[in-house]
Protein backbone atom coordinates (compact mmCIF):
# COMPACT_ATOMS: atom_id res chain seq x y z
CA UNK A 1 0.00 0.00 0.00
CA UNK A 2 1.30 3.77 -0.50
CA UNK A 3 0.78 6.74 1.58
CA UNK A 4 -1.97 8.21 -1.07
CA UNK A 5 -3.84 4.78 -0.82
CA UNK A 6 -3.05 4.65 3.00
CA UNK A 7 -4.90 8.24 3.67
CA UNK A 8 -7.81 6.97 1.94
CA UNK A 9 -7.60 4.17 3.93
CA UNK A 10 -7.95 6.70 7.03
CA UNK A 11 -11.30 7.76 8.81
CA UNK A 12 -12.70 11.09 7.96
CA UNK A 13 -12.29 13.17 7.44
CA UNK A 14 -7.95 12.61 7.69
CA UNK A 15 -8.79 10.51 4.09
CA UNK A 16 -9.68 13.65 2.25
CA UNK A 17 -6.72 15.98 2.94
CA UNK A 18 -4.28 14.41 0.67
CA UNK A 19 -2.05 16.20 -1.38
CA UNK A 20 0.49 15.59 -3.96
CA UNK A 21 4.28 16.40 -2.97
CA UNK A 22 4.32 18.47 0.03
CA UNK A 23 1.51 21.05 -1.16
CA UNK A 24 -0.38 20.00 2.15
CA UNK A 25 2.22 21.90 4.47
CA UNK A 26 2.03 25.43 4.82
CA UNK A 27 3.72 27.97 2.48
CA UNK A 28 5.83 29.16 5.40
CA UNK A 29 6.62 25.36 6.20
CA UNK A 30 7.78 23.48 3.20
CA UNK A 31 10.34 25.01 3.00
CA UNK A 32 11.88 23.48 6.35
CA UNK A 33 11.58 19.97 4.79
CA UNK A 34 13.79 19.39 2.21
CA UNK A 35 14.75 16.49 -0.01
CA UNK A 36 17.94 15.99 -2.52
CA UNK A 37 15.60 14.42 -4.69
CA UNK A 38 12.31 16.43 -4.10
CA UNK A 39 10.17 13.61 -5.91
CA UNK A 40 10.57 11.45 -3.35
CA UNK A 41 7.40 13.40 -1.44
CA UNK A 42 4.76 11.24 -2.99
CA UNK A 43 2.11 13.26 -1.03
CA UNK A 44 1.39 14.76 2.12
CA UNK A 45 -1.55 15.72 5.02
CA UNK A 46 -1.81 18.82 7.26
CA UNK A 47 -2.99 16.40 9.94
CA UNK A 48 -3.57 19.34 11.95
CA UNK A 49 -6.19 21.27 9.83
CA UNK A 50 -8.06 17.65 9.04
CA UNK A 51 -8.74 16.89 12.60
CA UNK A 52 -9.03 20.01 14.20
CA UNK A 53 -12.27 20.55 12.99
CA UNK A 54 -13.50 17.29 14.60
CA UNK A 55 -15.24 17.26 17.73
CA UNK A 56 -13.56 14.35 18.66
CA UNK A 57 -10.12 15.74 18.26
CA UNK A 58 -10.79 19.25 18.42
CA UNK A 59 -9.13 19.89 22.18
CA UNK A 60 -6.48 17.61 21.34
CA UNK A 61 -2.63 18.28 20.64
CA UNK A 62 -2.54 17.73 17.54
CA UNK A 63 0.55 16.77 15.09
CA UNK A 64 1.15 18.71 12.37
CA UNK A 65 1.79 16.81 9.02
CA UNK A 66 2.52 13.28 7.54
CA UNK A 67 4.31 12.99 4.77
CA UNK A 68 4.95 10.01 2.06
CA UNK A 69 8.21 9.23 1.01
CA UNK A 70 9.76 6.51 -2.05
CA UNK A 71 12.16 4.65 -0.42
CA UNK A 72 12.94 2.47 -3.25
CA UNK A 73 11.19 1.34 -6.13
CA UNK A 74 7.86 2.16 -5.66
CA UNK A 75 7.75 1.15 -1.69
CA UNK A 76 6.84 3.81 0.24
CA UNK A 77 7.09 5.08 3.72
CA UNK A 78 5.26 7.71 6.36
CA UNK A 79 7.38 10.49 7.98
CA UNK A 80 5.46 12.86 10.65
CA UNK A 81 7.08 16.58 10.75
CA UNK A 82 5.45 19.05 13.63
CA UNK A 83 6.70 22.69 12.83
CA UNK A 84 6.45 24.33 16.66
CA UNK A 85 8.39 26.88 18.79
CA UNK A 86 11.83 25.03 19.87
CA UNK A 87 12.37 26.02 24.08
CA UNK A 88 12.45 24.08 26.84
CA UNK A 89 8.91 25.45 27.75
CA UNK A 90 7.77 23.24 24.94
CA UNK A 91 8.80 20.21 25.43
CA UNK A 92 6.30 18.73 27.23
CA UNK A 93 3.13 20.18 24.45
CA UNK A 94 5.84 18.15 21.70
CA UNK A 95 5.83 15.02 23.55
CA UNK A 96 1.87 15.09 24.53
CA UNK A 97 1.77 15.78 20.80
CA UNK A 98 3.69 12.84 19.91
CA UNK A 99 1.92 10.29 22.13
CA UNK A 100 -0.94 11.41 20.90
CA UNK A 101 -0.48 10.72 17.32
CA UNK A 102 0.99 7.36 18.09
CA UNK A 103 -2.00 6.48 19.91
CA UNK A 104 -4.04 7.72 16.57
CA UNK A 105 -2.18 5.85 14.55
CA UNK A 106 -2.28 2.54 16.08
CA UNK A 107 -6.30 3.04 16.85
CA UNK A 108 -7.47 4.78 13.90
CA UNK A 109 -5.06 4.97 11.24
CA UNK A 110 -3.51 1.43 11.28
CA UNK A 111 -2.47 1.76 7.28
CA UNK A 112 -0.74 5.06 7.72
CA UNK A 113 0.85 2.99 11.11
CA UNK A 114 1.86 0.56 8.95
CA UNK A 115 3.84 3.31 6.85
CA UNK A 116 5.31 4.73 9.64
CA UNK A 117 6.95 1.57 11.32
CA UNK A 118 10.47 1.71 10.28
CA UNK A 119 13.82 0.39 12.26
CA UNK A 120 16.60 1.44 10.60
CA UNK A 121 14.93 5.43 10.13
CA UNK A 122 13.60 7.58 12.00
CA UNK A 123 9.60 8.39 11.53
CA UNK A 124 8.83 11.70 13.47
CA UNK A 125 10.63 15.03 13.17
CA UNK A 126 10.60 17.95 15.27
CA UNK A 127 11.20 21.00 13.28
CA UNK A 128 11.80 25.00 14.61
CA UNK A 129 9.92 27.60 14.02
CA UNK A 130 11.60 30.89 12.74
CA UNK A 131 12.59 31.70 15.95
CA UNK A 132 15.52 29.15 16.21
CA UNK A 133 16.26 26.21 18.46
CA UNK A 134 16.40 26.98 22.12
CA UNK A 135 17.21 23.88 24.44
CA UNK A 136 20.56 23.37 25.47
CA UNK A 137 22.31 20.48 24.13
CA UNK A 138 22.53 17.39 27.12
CA UNK A 139 19.70 19.08 28.87
CA UNK A 140 16.88 17.68 31.57
CA UNK A 141 14.53 18.79 28.33
CA UNK A 142 16.75 17.44 25.30
CA UNK A 143 17.11 13.59 27.47
CA UNK A 144 13.41 13.95 27.86
CA UNK A 145 12.85 14.08 23.78
CA UNK A 146 15.32 10.91 23.08
CA UNK A 147 12.91 9.09 25.85
CA UNK A 148 9.99 10.17 24.16
CA UNK A 149 11.87 8.68 20.84
CA UNK A 150 12.12 12.27 19.01
CA UNK A 151 15.31 13.82 18.20
CA UNK A 152 16.58 17.49 19.13
CA UNK A 153 14.66 19.72 17.24
CA UNK A 154 16.51 21.03 13.64
CA UNK A 155 16.06 23.93 11.79
CA UNK A 156 15.68 22.06 8.23
CA UNK A 157 14.89 18.51 8.00
CA UNK A 158 16.90 17.23 5.84
CA UNK A 159 16.02 13.97 4.17
CA UNK A 160 18.68 12.03 1.30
Amino acid sequence: MNFQQAVAAAPEPVCQFFWKGKRALKREHRGLVICVKPRRFSGSIDLEGALSRSKAHANENLWDYGLGLVVSGHAERAIWVEVHPACTSEVETIVTKLQWLKKWLQEEAQELNKLTKSRENKSFFWVATKAGVHIRPGSPQERRLRLAGLDFPQRTLRLS
